[in-house]
């Protein structure tokens, strides 16, 4: 039986596409557009994050819960699509759309209730900071976080296996599928992030943490096989357009995110 095929430049075109226009969708579909919606003023929009003023109370908390919140919607209807899609490579796009985006949201509750800090982080000046009980609050988080992460990991596993197969002749195609795309995003983010004027802080809470850390799943998914299985022909072809498109729409995430607008 044929093994999976996957081509390592169409991956990592793939997650040089996705990590800014999934970045964008977090930053601008969710916190930039709520903020415009409750009538706040975006002073700035970053690779990374979004300053909203004029805004208090629930309203402020509103803004800073609709970057996860718009993540849910997203990896819920790329599931949806993955259900119903039929080419291998449509099927592996929203695969990476549906997983990504879950993962993010749930290490937002993750790395907000142990750190304290990000857009559920209670500490004076993060998101959840009015809300009463900080410490009750920040278990909650990680209960909850931890909960929908270990969930999603058993999902993405499963989805990964029904495009896969399973056994020990699938490892070589689950590690360019998850541990390539995982780095080519990870590395992508940072290096966006360095630029940023905020500082190497931003990098750190921002751009790493979402990327290495919220879709650190991807590293035991990659591993998640039976030793004991068949293999399926999935086939992802080489695409040298799709590694030229995903590095244009970094650079230029890159250069005019990257520096900050103040619209």
């Amino acid at each position: 039986m044929q093994k999976p095929r996957i081509d390592p430049v169409t991956v990592v075109g793939l997650g040089l596409l996705l990590l800014p226009l999934l970045t964008m969708w977090h930053e601008i579909g969710g916190h930039a557009a709520t903020c415009v919606v409750l009538h706040g003023r975006v002073a700035t929009i970053g690779a990374f994050y979004v300053d909203c003023e004029g805004l208090s109370g629930w309203r402020q908390v509103a803004v800073s819960s609709a970057g996860a919140a718009m993540d849910t919607v997203l990896a819920i209807v790329a599931w949806q699509v993955w259900r119903r899609v039929t080419s291998d490579r449509a099927r592996l796009f929203w695969w990476y759309v549906a997983v990504v985006k879950g993962y993010v949201a749930a290490g937002y509750f993750l790395f907000s209730g142990v750190s304290g800090f990000g857009d559920f982080g209670t500490d004076p000046g993060n998101g959840l900071a009015i809300l009463p009980a900080h410490a009750v609050v920040r278990i909650a988080l990680i209960v909850i976080g931890g909960l929908a992460y270990w969930r999603l990991y058993l999902l993405a596993a499963r989805m990964l296996a029904g495009m896969l197969g399973q056994g020990m002749e699938t490892k070589v195609a689950r590690r360019v599928v998850a541990h390539l795309f995982y780095l080519t995003m990870g590395l992508d983010a940072v290096l966006i992030g360095v630029f940023n004027p905020v500082g190497f802080v931003i990098t750190l809470m921002s751009a790493a943490a979402s990327s290495f850390g919220g879709n650190a799943g991807l590293i035991s998914v990659g591993y998640a096989t039976k030793e004991a299985g068949e293999p399926k022909p999935f086939t992802i072809d080489r695409s040298w357009a799709a590694l030229v498109i995903g590095a244009t729409v970094s650079l230029a995430f890159g250069a005019i995110l990257g520096p900050s607008l103040h619209p």
